[in-house]
Formats: C-alpha cells, sequence, structure tokens
C-alpha cells in the first residue's frame, strides 16, 4: 500500500510541473489578433517577462525541438500540440526555459514562422493577404 501511495504522489508531483495554456495571455494575444487588422506585437506584452518566444505548429514533437534548439521545454513535453491540428502553441522562455504557453486556435489566427527562436525585440507580425500571421522580417 505504501508503494502506491510514494507512485501516487510522484505521479501528481510530475504532472503539476507541467504548463498549462494561460487563458488571460491567450485572451490577449486573442484580442490582438482580432482587433488589429494588420499587426500582432507581442513584444508589449507587460504582463509577461519573457525574452523569447517560439511557435510550434500542429503536430510538433517537443522533445525534439528541445534537443535541436538546445531548449528546456520539459514542463510543456505533455502539451496536446503533438496531438492536434487545432491549435499553435505559443512558448514564452526565459534564459532558454520555457516559462509560459499560449495555445491559440488556428481559426483566430494561423502563423507561417514555427520553430524559429524570437528575441522579444523582435516578436512583431502581421498578417498577410491571406490572412497568415508572419513575422515582419
Amino acid at each position: 500500500m505504501k508503494k502506491i501511495i510514494i507512485s501516487l504522489l510522484t505521479l501528481m508531483i510530475l504532472t503539476s510541473c507541467q504548463l498549462n495554456s494561460d487563458k488571460e495571455l491567450t485572451k490577449i494575444i486573442e484580442t490582438q489578433i482580432k482587433e488589429n487588422s494588420q499587426k500582432i506585437d507581442l513584444s508589449k506584452i507587460e504582463a509577461l517577462d519573457y525574452d523569447k518566444l517560439i511557435i510550434l505548429e500542429p503536430y510538433s514533437n517537443i522533445e525534439k525541438i528541445q534537443t535541436e534548439l538546445n531548449l528546456n521545454l520539459s514542463n510543456i513535453s505533455k502539451n496536446q500540440i503533438y496531438h492536434s491540428d487545432f491549435i499553435n502553441l505559443v512558448v514564452f522562455l526565459k534564459k532558454n526555459k520555457s516559462i509560459k504557453i499560449s495555445e491559440l486556435d488556428r481559426h483566430i489566427g494561423d502563423f507561417t514562422d514555427y520553430k524559429v527562436l524570437i528575441k522579444r525585440e523582435n516578436a512583431y507580425f502581421y498578417k498577410n493577404d491571406q490572412q497568415k500571421i508572419e513575422l515582419k522580417k
């Protein structure tokens, strides 16, 4: 019985370390996408202290991206992006570790620049003619 309790506690601790999509942050981003016909400026999100972000496309393999880009994404490794084509996952990073995530419905806006580390000061996007959200270059 003691082993079962220890196993359950360990499982609870491991799953509680996973980041869930921040609903307030998602609402801020979705509002920008809906209200601004052209510009989406994620560099000015004041409620969040981050230095980089990365956008993951549907079916992204988080472990593979973590290795390729030398990031610590262990706290989002169980995210549904691996199994879903309904969302884009915006991952906010501080010192190459994921600190917040936002699951954005692709019907609201679909990104084109995936798996690219974007510095906060460059996190400026625009909608193209096909209503896709692109990184301003």
